[in-house]
């Protein structure tokens, strides 16, 4: 659309059932949604969070880049699954570079591949850690590890769609910056960030406006595809259109919804063990949950996890202080995005600049 300003990129969330493309501009302190875009990959060429079919993705970004007449080459994408670790750990006081070395012998014990095959970051949470080597003293360090191969398979396939991908960041981080910018996290206690994509539910949690627990539960919507497929023998299409409520001649509503209930059951459980993890460690319970993702869509889920997991639960709304023309883009399609875009806005929100 021509609107270009420093450091500007684009958004590209990567996922299994599809790919969503973002494209912000920021101006005196207020976002401006420029370009937004949707391009369904071919089943399976995601399986297992490993990419399967390589040159259908490249295609579909391929696709989705001259529909949406997109100019600009510099990408940020993110990655996720259990090729990606966050963890949050207390150190005894020491130096920076001792920090280093402890951090990667911790990622090497949870991710198995050798420290050199591992891209390796990690944040010190308490301000000041540095200052106090008094006896006894200990500061949070939240690390962040992602196997080489895993940011290789999906940088060249960006590249091979022609666009360079200037930024790799993490999914739950990415939601971080989405919700940061449309919600007051400083205000919302323990918020419970939950993204429940085709393959994985990823489980962030933020406390006064900062990463205290990040996981990947590896189940999402394509579990309702599966059961629907392999209880009532119906095609994947046709499992897909009944997951979301349309209804099929020849299949029982009544046993569809009865598949449908079972399986959101088992993310909830899922999602409840997440959230128990953290609260054994941290003797703390969540405040506020906000969903999004593919799955937000199934009609009366938030509902059922509010009164499941005893907390209030809200569809994350990731465009809420992002200005949209009304002229350009329609309202109602927005609104339809918005569960599937939290990522994506994450992502668009990240200048090569800053």
């Amino acid at each position: 659309m021509g609107r270009r300003e420093r450091g500007q990129v684009i958004g590209l969330d990567i996922g299994t059932h599809s790919i969503k493309l973002v494209q912000l501009s920021r101006n005196k302190k207020k976002w401006e949604l420029i370009n937004l875009g949707i391009m369904p990959l071919k089943p399976e060429a995601i399986l297992n969070n490993t990419i399967v079919n390589a040159d259908s993705i490249i295609s579909a970004i391929k696709n989705l880049v001259d529909m949406e007449k997109i100019e600009i080459k510099d990408t940020v994408l993110s990655v996720s699954g259990p090729s990606v670790l966050i963890k949050k750990i207390k150190l005894p006081f020491m130096t920076e570079e001792e920090i280093a070395e402890t951090v990667s012998w911790e990622a090497e014990q949870y991710l198995p591949v050798d420290i050199e095959d591992i891209h390796l970051d990690f944040q010190v949470l308490e301000k000041g850690a540095f200052m106090s080597d008094e006896e006894g003293a200990e500061f949070e360090v939240l690390l962040v590890a992602v196997t080489r191969e895993k940011v290789e398979d999906y940088t060249n396939m960006v590249l091979e769609a022609g666009l360079n991908p200037a930024i790799v960041d993490v999914d739950a981080f990415a939601l971080e910056n989405s919700c940061e910018l449309n919600y007051d996290t400083e205000e919302a206690g323990l918020l419970a960030l939950v993204d429940i994509g085709a393959s994985l539910t990823k489980v962030h949690l933020l406390k006064d406006g900062r990463t205290v627990f990040a996981k990947d539960v590896p189940v999402g919507g394509n579990l309702y595809t599966k059961e629907i497929e392999k209880e009532l023998g119906a095609s994947f299409e046709g499992a897909e259109a009944m997951k979301m409520g349309e209804e099929r001649e020849g299949f029982s509503k009544k046993s569809v919804s009865d598949i449908m209930a079972r399986t959101t059951e088992t993310i909830r459980e899922e999602i409840q063990n997440a959230l128990d993890l953290f609260r054994k460690e941290n003797k703390e319970d969540v405040s506020k949950m906000l969903l999004s993702g593919g799955c937000s869509l199934i009609k009366g889920i938030d509902q059922y996890f509010s009164e499941k997991l005893n907390i209030p639960v809200e569809l994350s709304n990731p465009f809420k202080k992002i200005y949209i023309n009304e002229k350009i883009f329609d309202r109602e399609y927005i609104e339809e995005m918005a569960s599937l875009a939290a990522v994506g806005v994450g992502l668009a929100m990240r200048r090569l600049d800053n």
